[in-house]
């Protein structure tokens, strides 16, 4: 019996949210993070938004590859860098 009631006040607490609670497609979901880059809430992404978020991926990656840290990636820091990130990186087109 305890547990019956249990059992319903916890479903009418968690009920509201559950029906509320929007499912996303693939899509909804990187356009959610990609607006996500619109810093000064116009509602849309400028270039120069897009350009921070561009060059501050291309800076983590440059600091991943630069694996002695010398400001400079050698033909093998590249090859493993690549050798083991590249399943991140690269994907199979399926048509």
């Amino acid at each position: 019996m305890r547990f019956a009631l249990f059992f319903i006040g916890f479903f009418a607490l968690i009920a509201p949210q559950i029906v509320s609670a929007e499912i996303l497609s693939t899509t909804d979901k990187v356009v959610e993070k990609f607006m996500a880059l619109d810093l000064d809430e116009t509602e849309s992404v400028s270039l120069m938004e897009y350009q921070t978020m561009v060059m501050e991926r291309m800076q983590e990656r440059f600091t991943l590859m630069d694996a002695n840290e010398d400001g400079e990636v050698s033909e093998e820091e590249y090859r493993t860098f690549w050798t083991e990130t590249k399943s991140q990186y690269y994907r199979p087109r399926r048509d």
